[in-house]
């Protein structure tokens, strides 16, 4: 082969290569729409005045409607990750929200979970509240009418 072939069909691939990866940089991802959770405050507590064997985590959610369309949310319930299910002394975390989100609105959703705490130290009982909701399991009514329907 001539070498003016195989530096024409390298310059050819290498340009097809570059047009797919400018392509793919100039794609941009749509953030989809729905329910989201933007924030949440928390604090923390004692389970009893004198009792260090376990604490009382208090959060709060903001739940957030990014859709035009209402939304009906019967209960949200907080994903905990590994470490900090395994000191939960809880079993059923679900919220009742009982509320009708309209779009581009949000709620705010309070919870609590107790946790045992015994052996840890002070800082040990801060440190495993961070990052230990991973996410949420949301419950939602949706209501499809038929199309021929008068509403």
């Amino acid at each position: 082969m001539d070498k003016t072939v195989v530096y024409g069909l390298i310059i050819l691939f290498l340009g097809i290569a570059i047009g797919y990866s400018i392509n793919d940089m100039a794609t941009v991802e749509e953030v989809p729409v729905g329910l989201k959770v933007p924030e949440m405050s928390a604090y923390l507590r004692s389970a009893a005045e004198n009792n260090t064997d376990s604490h009382i985590w208090f959060y709060d959610i903001g739940l957030y409607n990014s859709g035009d369309e209402a939304v009906y949310v019967n209960s949200v319930e907080p994903v905990f990750s590994k470490n900090f299910s395994k000191i939960v002394l809880e079993d059923n975390n679900i919220i009742v929200v009982d509320k009708l989100i309209n779009g581009k609105s949000s709620v705010e959703v309070s919870g609590q979970v107790e946790f045992n705490t015994t052996g840890l130290s002070r800082e040990e009982i801060f440190d495993s509240t961070d990052g230990n909701i991973i996410g949420y399991r949301i419950s939602s009514t949706e209501t499809i009418y038929h199309s021929w329907a008068e509403i």
